[in-house]
């Protein structure tokens, strides 16, 4: 083998489109996107191909790791949104070497932290990213709830309920700075994002990034939670809560890579009939300026 790296950008959207569903070709959760869908990755979960490495056997490309870097108080964050390798090329021990390329592609741009997620059942990939440095910060919850959870909501009693476009969080302190790339508040305004918060005296007890799927003049269809941050006042964030995720209503509920951590918030939806699925996900981090 003849193994050398190079940007994704050396690549046609054609060529890297068929090295993507390749890559991921055979795996626990099969990828295989449309051109369109792969595409619009990019833009929609802020990927780069002049950040994203691709690994050749000569002239072939065999795997890629696909990155994007977004800029959170001050410091350079970034997210892995796949690595892939062939099925003819694994087993190979190629898995590391692709990996300290994207990394020092990551420092070249003064990268802080590192961030990446993975299926909880792929010790396989946990193994590797372990290898390369990463640690498991928090296990990623899918849980889901569907139909009326409640038949009123409850009483607000002194709290007040606002509503704020999901744009107008980033770079505040509603939210944690370092958390699972596709729930921060900087990228959910690209599909409806919504900030929901619960204040008592003009001071915010609990905030929740929600998206709602729902026509003008139409009734609410669905809607994903993505983060709740809450100061302990279970009460604040059971009442935020309920009317965030219109517990009233005959509607579909789901998380989103939620984390487990946020335990408090966990039981009271597990109480309120959310139940956990097939689907779970750890989230890693590398700290790129002790390497």
């Amino acid at each position: 083998m003849n193994i050398t790296c190079k940007l994704l950008s050396s690549l046609s959207f054609e060529e890297a489109h068929v090295l993507f569903n390749r890559g991921f070709e055979g795996y626990v959760v099969p990828m295989n996107l449309s051109i369109d869908v792969f595409v619009g990755r990019f833009g929609n979960d802020g990927l780069s191909p002049a950040l994203s490495i691709v690994a050749y056997d000569g002239a072939d490309p065999i795997g890629f790791v696909l990155q994007g870097i977004r800029e959170v108080d001050g410091q350079k964050i970034s997210w892995n949104g796949g690595t892939g390798i062939i099925p003819e090329y694994r087993g190979k021990k190629l898995g590391v070497a692709l990996m300290k390329e994207a990394e020092k592609c990551m420092m070249e741009h003064q990268v802080s932290v590192a961030t990446l997620e993975t299926l909880s059942e792929n010790k396989a990939a946990i193994a590797l990213y372990e290898k390369c440095g990463y640690q498991v910060e928090d296990d990623l919850l899918f849980l889901r709830a569907n139909g009326i959870l409640d038949r009123e909501l409850p009483v607000l009693d002194g709290y007040e309920v606002i509503r704020i476009p999901a744009a107008q969080s980033i770079g505040t302190d509603l939210f944690p700075s370092i958390v699972s790339w596709q729930t921060d508040a900087s990228n959910t305004p690209k599909f409806g994002g919504e900030v929901v918060l619960i204040t008592k005296n003009g001071e915010v007890q609990a905030a929740c990034l929600i998206r709602k799927n729902c026509l003008f003049g139409n009734e609410t269809e669905s809607i994903t939670l993505f983060q709740v941050k809450e100061n302990g006042n279970e009460d604040a964030h059971t009442k935020l809560l309920a009317y965030a995720l219109e517990y009233d209503q005959p509607i579909n509920r789901t998380t989103y890579n939620f984390l487990k951590g946020n335990g408090r918030v966990v039981s009271s939806l597990l109480a309120r009939g959310f139940e956990n699925t097939s689907i779970s996900q750890v989230f890693m981090t590398k700290n790129l300026n002790e390497v």
